[in-house]
């Protein structure tokens, strides 16, 4: 009789273990910021001249994974060194939308902004992309370590 009822309960317990996991998953998904890094390009193809046009290709990439539209007046971008981004007033990031943040000058746009360096911020051997809220409270992060020329986060 012992075996028929640890028969009988072993499936049940199996479920709920599967069941818990299951939940535990989708609350980590639910728990990812809807505006995350996305993508970090830390050395760009052709040689590491310092000409506007190859700081440029330095960039990194934000996501809007959400459904609404997202201000990020105040929010800042920074690595490890304490190089540091503020995002313009009144920047918006739709739903979907990818905007690119590039290294050099340029004229700011709806999906391209520019912090205006005149050199490299992101180390070729390893940094780590710091994402803040207004309130400074950390969002996302994104590291790499330095094997390639881009990551994806």
């Amino acid at each position: 009789m012992l075996v028929a009822v640890g028969a009988l309960v072993a499936p049940i317990a199996l479920w709920a273990t599967s069941q818990q996991a299951g939940a535990q998953e989708a609350a980590q998904e639910q728990a990812l910021p809807t505006l995350r890094l996305s993508k970090i390009q830390y050395d760009p193809p052709g040689d590491d001249v310092l000409t506007n046009t190859q700081i440029n290709k330095e960039w990194v990439q934000i996501h809007n994974y959400g459904t609404k539209s997202r201000n990020l007046s105040g929010w800042v971008l920074r690595d490890v060194t304490g190089f540091r981004f503020k995002f313009p007033t009144g920047f918006v990031v739709a739903p979907g939308i990818t905007v690119t943040i590039h290294t050099g000058k340029g004229t700011n746009k709806t999906q391209h902004l520019f912090w205006r360096q005149g050199a490299y911020i992101w180390n070729n051997t390893g940094d780590k992309a710091t994402l803040k809220n207004s309130a400074g409270k950390v969002v996302d992060t994104c590291a790499y370590s330095g094997a390639g020329q881009w990551v994806s986060c």
